[in-house]
């Protein structure tokens, strides 16, 4: 009966421990909404997210297709009001999802939040947003590793860093000079970063585009998965396995 109960005991351990592990970065600056399947960090003064924070599942990626929203709405969450769909109208720049619509597809409440403004930067369109660009090939990359991995914990979002220009005629959108990926294994014992240029030049290579989580800690001024131990985000997050994720990627 004792030995029973210690294993009872230490599995709702676990449970409770993988319940409440929370993945989104800390810091200082922004409004935060959650949402059914992501968190934003928004931004007012770039009038986009500053961050988008999800787990990505095999399961999730597998559900049916739904249809695609013919426009985008402004984040009622967002107290200050996010930027608008006109916002973007005739700028050159593509609505640009942060996290994909097809990462939200458990209910439609779900995929219509993955349409908020809250969830978009302006993009290049070709050789980035759409097929075949960088962007388009980075979360190509996070979903096989999604895949094969069966989850990860992912954070996503733009750099302000060289910023490209300002569009919107009511509202001042920032165009921002480059783009974040990090993702953290689902047994938290791996974690990658990576950072695009914003620019239709493809890069040769998107394992030339990774770091570490403190060089982009150090880039964002966030804390990345700042809810792991202390001795394992250090150990983690100041080097990463290259052929760990490559080895996701390609199976």
């Amino acid at each position: 009966m004792k030995q029973l109960f210690t294993i009872l005991f230490f599995l709702y351990i676990g449970t409770v421990s993988a319940q409440t592990f929370v993945y989104t970065p800390k810091g200082n600056k922004g409004q935060i909404a959650k949402h059914e399947e992501y968190t934003v960090c928004y931004s007012e003064e770039h009038e986009q997210p500053f961050w988008v924070a999800y787990e990505l599942t095999k399961t999730e990626l597998e559900l049916p297709s739904r249809k695609r929203k013919s426009s985008f709405k402004e984040d009622p969450m967002v107290i200050t009001e996010s930027a608008s769909h006109d916002d973007y109208t005739n700028t050159g720049y593509d609505r640009g999802h942060i996290s994909r619509a097809e990462y939200n597809k458990r209910s439609k409440t779900s995929y219509k939040e993955s349409y908020y403004m809250s969830n978009v930067s302006p993009q290049i369109g070709v050789n980035f947003n759409r097929v075949g660009g960088d962007w388009y090939n980075l979360e190509e990359l996070e979903k096989k590793i999604a895949t094969n991995s069966g989850s990860i914990y992912a954070v996503s979002g733009p750099i302000f860093n060289d910023n490209l220009e300002v569009i919107g005629d009511e509202t001042a959108v920032t165009v921002p000079g480059y783009f974040f990926k990090a993702f953290l294994s689902h047994d938290k014992t791996q974690a990658i970063a990576f950072i695009l240029k914003h620019d239709n030049i493809d890069v040769t290579s998107l394992w030339d585009c990774a770091v570490t989580i403190d060089k982009l800690e150090g880039i964002t001024g966030f804390n990345f998965f700042a809810m792991l131990p202390n001795k394992t985000e250090v150990a983690i997050e100041n080097h990463f396995d290259m052929e760990y994720w490559k080895a996701l990627s390609s199976k």
